[in-house]
């Protein structure tokens, strides 16, 4: 049971690493999946064989973290929105536990660094096809990657991601390449790809990947220095001067060889105007609306527009996500959420650093071997989770599934590295490990529930899409209607459903169908926007609907609640002045027109503007106003 718990779980980790590499939860259900199916198979055998005593205090800070979290998105006022981090938090609790118990042997924790070192090879391989101009590279046949041209992604849409991806494997492997107990081919094997992940680093131009990078090589490296200090003295001055020469010959090598895209890069998107001190301001403005627990789960996808920076460039695109970590969580989920989050990071760096004191201290001296797994991944641990500190405060990496699943089984290393002593004996905490493996039941079992349901559902959704962008309308709506009558609770598919009824619309179509059309996109979107009124977007959508079926009152409402969810955008200004224009109400049309195009936040190019409308409202009334001056004079004639 133990056996196929481990299969089940290096087999979710594999499928995670290859779909669940964006935000959205549509690849990542069956990665949840095989997570859930091994905390099952885990917890079924209850007394697993456990190589090493992991500590309680670790334990304790991951679970008082995930009964917050999981409260708080339990508590959120958008249950879809909720279900994103809550699936990201229920795959990670179970693959930290997991790789505290089930995977406590060093050689089936070496299997989780096979398992990385493969999926990097696939990462690498696909950022290949990325240069030869194929950029849009997706691994699902239909669907694309949206990434702008120019910087590799790999299976990853945002290279940022795929850099933070590399950087863990990266360190994981420098630590297993140095002191592992593996063959010398191994070791070249494993040095060859370091340096292929650092090149890729590069080549994602992720310039706060590189600076994590660099924090992680620095600790990484005295780190390594301390234990040898310490072990084995006479090597020190050896390994010294093998660091510096490799270190300087290879960074050098990668600098020269990618200097003109990193300034190509500095260039295009210099540091002085970079977009995120203005998301970040509109960040801390959402955590003042709840300083202490946070609005909710992943509501800085609407928070975002509502406390837009005015400052910020008009042409700017959604924030969604604060592009730092923990400005995200603070929005989220308050101080309080901060708060457990730096507990549980300080809680296993400290057990990591006891590890390290530990086999210095009474390890080595009492074998007098400096080879050891669990030093090589400990080394590498600690190494990893500094470097993507030091990025989380730029990027998002731990709402990706695949990075926050691999950050998670980091934390699980340091939580249990293996210490075996009297002296750093750790302490038990009465009832935890019972409540622990209570808590990965329920967590398994949810992962498993929630992917037949949900992801079947967003299956369906997601073929709906597909479908309906090329052409195939009605195969899109049986779909969409399969996708909203298993998950009736989900706004976003609501939504979709009813933006997808409403472009069903055919200028041939008899009264009555127009009508039941109508009518049931007015039901989608009455329901997506009462699952989530922050959206402005589903407000807007609802007033087309209500306008068409003469509903004019309550379209007028639904902009009005529009404008005062995006103040600063030309989007809900300019569905003002098309409903006055509908209406033939030509004066107030052009006011909002004219308002719109004084936006702060601009549609993008190429897309409906304030401008287009407003040439054809000119157009409309010269038009009508030469056909009234025409009937007058033809009334005067007779």
């Amino acid at each position: 049971m133990q056996k196929l718990a481990l299969i089940l779980f290096l087999l979710g980790l594999f499928v995670t690493g290859l779909l669940g590499t964006e935000t959205r939860l549509l690849f990542f259900w069956p990665g949840c999946f095989l997570f859930g199916l091994a905390g099952v198979v885990a917890v079924l055998r209850w007394k697993l064989r456990v190589s090493f005593q992991p500590s309680d205090g670790c334990l304790l800070t991951v679970l008082l973290l995930a009964v917050y979290v999981g409260w708080r998105a339990w508590t959120s006022p958008v249950e879809v929105y909720a279900r994103e981090d809550g699936a990201v938090l229920l795959s990670c609790f179970v693959a930290y536990l997991l790789t505290v118990t089930a995977i406590s042997q060093s050689k089936w924790r070496l299997g989780i660094l096979c398992v990385l070192l493969v999926l990097v090879a696939g990462n690498l391989t696909a950022g290949w096809l990325n240069f030869n101009g194929r950029w849009d590279f997706h691994l699902v046949p239909g669907f694309a990657r949206s990434f702008p041209p120019g910087r590799i992604g790999g299976f990853f849409n945002n290279p940022n991601h795929l850099a933070a991806f590399l950087s863990f494997t990266a360190f994981l492997s420098a630590g297993v390449m140095l002191f592992a107990r593996i063959h010398i081919a191994s070791r070249l094997l494993l040095g060859f790809a370091i340096l292929s992940m650092l090149a890729g680093v590069v080549l994602t131009m992720s310039r706060a990947a590189l600076l994590g990078f660099a924090v992680g090589g620095v600790a990484f490296v005295l780190m390594t220095l301390w234990i040898v200090w310490r072990t084995r003295r006479a090597l020190f001055k050896w390994l010294l001067v093998a660091l510096l020469l490799v270190g300087g010959t290879a960074g050098g090598a990668l600098y020269k060889v990618n200097e003109d895209s990193m300034l190509t890069r500095q260039l295009t998107t210099p540091l002085g105007e970079d977009m995120r001190m203005h998301i970040w301001r509109a960040a801390l403005a959402q955590h003042a609306d709840s300083p202490w627990i946070g609005v909710g789960s992943r509501m800085f996808y609407d928070g975002s527009v509502t406390h837009r920076d005015p400052e910020s460039s008009a042409q700017s695109g959604d924030a969604l996500f604060a592009h730092n970590e923990y400005l995200q969580t603070l929005a989220d989920y308050g101080w309080a959420g901060l708060a457990l989050v730096l507990l549980v990071l300080l809680a296993h760096l400290v057990n990591g650093l006891r590890f390290l004191r530990w086999f210095a201290a009474e390890k080595f001296p009492a074998t007098g071997l400096l080879g050891s797994n669990a030093l090589a991944l400990t080394l590498g641990s600690i190494a990893a989770l500094l470097a993507t500190l030091v990025q989380a405060v730029f990027e998002f990496q731990g709402h990706i599934p695949i990075t926050a699943v691999v950050g998670a089984i980091l934390l699980g290393l340091l939580a249990n590295p293996g210490i075996e002593s009297e002296v750093y004996k750790p302490r038990r905490i009465r009832g935890l490990r019972f409540l622990m493996k209570i808590a990965m039941l329920a967590a398994s079992a949810a992962l498993v529930g929630a992917a037949g349901v949900f992801g079947t559902a967003d299956g369906y959704a997601g073929y709906a899409r597909l479908q309906n962008s090329r052409g195939k309308t009605g195969k899109a709506l049986d779909h969409f209607a399969h996708a909203t009558a298993m998950d009736p609770r989900n706004a976003v598919l609501a939504y979709q459903n009813g933006l997808a009824l409403m472009d069903s619309i055919k200028s041939d179509m008899t009264k009555d169908a127009y009508l039941r059309t109508v009518d049931a996109s007015m039901q989608e979107l009455t329901r997506a926007t009462a699952q989530n009124p922050h959206n402005y977007l589903y407000q807007l959508a609802l007033a087309d609907a209500l306008d068409a079926a003469g509903k004019n009152d309550a379209a007028f409402q639904a902009i009005q609640r529009a404008l005062t969810l995006a103040p600063l955008y030309e989007e809900p200004r300019m569905a003002l002045g098309m409903h006055y224009h509908r209406l033939k109400q030509y004066e107030q049309a052009e006011f909002a027109y004219l308002w719109a195009g004084q936006a702060k936040a601009m549609n993008p190019e190429g897309t409906a503007n304030w401008l287009d409308n407003y040439h054809e409202l000119l157009r409309q009334t010269a038009l009508e106003a030469g056909q009234a001056r025409a009937a007058q004079i033809q009334q005067q004639a007779r």
